[in-house]
């Protein structure tokens, strides 16, 4: 027994070592975005149950005080996964007050297992208490863990290639941390053997989503980031005469938006993606003016975004789909502007364009 526990206790350092190694990761991230805050948070709680586990014959009690650091562990990587694949736009207020709402509930629970260990708590006040929490803590993980799979899926089948298999690993990554944490515990491990097991397969768990994340992290920096496979003296010799413009940071762009679909975050500005590309937002205006011959960037990201609504609206598969959820899935903010700009651009309504492809198909 004595040499499994100490076999533990390794793992749990392993867990926290790579959860403040991958928050510390975030921290030194020069051009840091959402989802490097979200996942070093989420590292951060990760080591701090770690933390907890590894101090708790030590501290007895006030190993809740720990404790009270692994308040965002299921919502601190839903948030993360929103962030990478739905984009920084996607997050809004309401989705930060559910990550604090469950954040909240597990500082509450850790305070009254302190509070009843320390004898301030009567037990049948503790066990109603507990139990009332165990069964909110239960739905709103199952929840999250839920909203994290549907932030990774959605619109995947619209994707690149490169961000298809991206969305792949992950939620192969996370779904196998959660099978192995649930359907594994309870359905393959004997019941007197869970709480010796149960630790393992969550520091198992834990690891290899951390790795994951990190990795794909990586990757969508690299990509950003990486050198044009030109010399720079080639590349100076072939900028354009008249506007002067990079060929890398032309490259970049249509990598952001093309490929993407950036233009698919719902109050996308010109600032996000100067600040992703790491250029002034008048590199970015020249850069859409000059070639691709926009006259602003608004326009730009509106043309691509009826672009993508005009594929949608001649799909059989989004043929049930009204028009909002259209406007919604192509970026816009709302349907009358959909309407608006849709209209400016093609000269008649999505309703109208959507009928027009009916026709042309009934008639091929």
């Amino acid at each position: 027994m004595r040499k499994v526990t100490m076999t533990l206790s390794t793992a749990y350092f392993a867990l926290l070592f790579v959860g403040l190694g991958f928050m510390l990761a975030q921290l030194l991230v020069k051009q840091k975005r959402l989802e490097h805050l979200f996942f070093a948070i989420f590292c951060g709680s990760m080591a701090m149950v770690a933390a907890q586990q590894l101090s708790a014959a030590t501290l007895g009690p006030y190993q809740y005080l720990l404790g009270l650091g692994t308040c965002a562990t299921c919502n601190g990587m839903w948030l993360t996964a929103k962030a990478i694949f739905s984009g920084e736009g996607s997050i809004s207020k309401k989705h930060i007050l559910f990550a604090l709402v469950i954040a909240a509930i597990v500082i509450i629970n850790n305070s009254l297992h302190m509070a009843y260990e320390l004898s301030v708590l009567a037990k049948s006040t503790y066990v109603l208490l507990d139990n009332a929490l165990g069964e909110i803590t239960n739905l709103l993980s199952s929840t999250v863990l839920v909203l994290t799979c549907w932030e990774v899926l959605k619109g995947t089948l619209n994707k690149t290639k490169q961000d298809f298999w991206l969305r792949i690993i992950f939620i192969t990554s996370f779904c196998f941390g959660v099978i192995l944490c649930t359907v594994v515990a309870k359905a393959f491990v004997p019941p007197d053997k869970l709480s010796e097991v149960r630790p393992w397969l969550v520091v198992i768990s834990a690891l290899q989503m951390m790795l994951t994340t990190q990795v794909i992290l990586w990757w969508k920096q690299y990509r950003v980031i990486v050198k044009p496979t030109e010399p720079e003296t080639s590349i100076q010799k072939t900028r354009n005469a008249v506007s002067d413009i990079d060929p890398f940071l032309i490259s970049s762009i249509n990598l952001l938006l093309n490929e993407d679909k950036r233009y698919l975050i719902h109050n996308l500005k010109m600032i996000d993606l100067a600040n992703e590309l790491k250029v002034s937002e008048y590199k970015i205006s020249r850069a859409i003016r000059y070639h691709f011959a926009a006259p602003n960037f608004n326009h730009f990201i509106n043309s691509l975004r009826v672009e993508h609504a005009k594929n949608l609206l001649e799909q059989p598969e989004s043929q049930h789909w009204s028009i909002l959820v259209i406007a919604l899935e192509s970026g816009f903010s709302s349907l009358a502007t959909f309407n608006r700009v849709f209209k400016s651009e093609l000269g008649y309504t999505p309703s109208e364009y959507r009928n027009s492809a009916r026709v042309v198909c009934l008639n091929e």
